[in-house]
């Protein structure tokens, strides 16, 4: 019998090659039945996933991450978009992740995933670093005692560095322009007018400290080597 899902390494990731024409309920039950005879094969490594072959509504790429989180040990991390640009700036925030040894097989005890965006007044606190796949609204806030990574816009508040060695810690965003923004006891305010506009960039912008002050900067090789 023909697979009706097929799957596919890359750089830090899986692809889910899925057949279009077959029904939702039988791509979920392969999917289920293929993480959970692969468990030993695919190990406890955190992953970036991609979907390919078929358009998801939100509540079936969830129902997806779900079932393969349940039938083995992998992590995911984030979705990988079809955009190019999105793609890229994924696998940098996978590459940073894995840099700063929050991307471990015990990612699960040192890093939060929120999948979605903080609307309506949200507030999200956690001990742990904090990835964000979505964005964070003008009227709320996120605070992590270690880093934060929003894969997508922060316009809300964001509080990074909450416990120990807070020099050492950084806020990152698709789009950074927060009402307010900490590290520790250091605080930034962009104002009204913030630098980095109103619009989705190809990079994440960090924040993080140096000099005694917070510094904006897009994600680089060369920022990466100093994060």
């Amino acid at each position: 019998m023909k697979d009706k899902v097929k799957i596919k390494s890359f750089s830090n990731g899986l692809t889910l090659q899925m057949d279009e024409q077959a029904a939702f309920e039988e791509l979920l039950f392969e999917i289920k039945q293929k993480f959970k005879d692969g468990k030993a094969f695919f190990g406890n490594s955190a992953v970036a996933i991609a979907f390919r072959g078929r358009e998801l509504s939100e509540k079936e790429e969830e129902l997806i991450m779900e079932a393969i989180e349940e039938n083995c040990n992998l992590k995911l991390v984030c979705i990988v978009s079809k955009d190019e640009a999105q793609e890229r700036i994924f696998k940098q925030a996978l590459q940073h992740m894995e840099r700063k040894k929050l991307a471990e097989a015990d990612l699960g005890r040192e890093v939060q995933v929120f999948r979605g965006s903080l609307k309506g007044g949200e507030k999200l606190e956690t001990p742990n670093s904090i990835i964000v796949l979505g964005d964070v609204e003008s009227d709320c806030s996120v605070s992590s005692e270690k880093n934060i990574l929003i894969l997508g816009c922060l316009y809300g508040t964001a509080l990074a560095g909450q416990g120990k060695d807070a020099e050492d810690c950084f806020v990152a965003a698709l789009e950074m322009t927060p009402n307010a923004l900490y590290i520790g006891d250091f605080k930034y305010n962009p104002g009204k007018k913030p630098k980095w506009g109103r619009k989705k960039k190809d990079t994440l912008t960090v924040a993080r400290i140096q000099e005694n002050s917070i510094l904006m900067e897009e994600l680089t090789k060369e920022t990466l080597k100093d994060l």
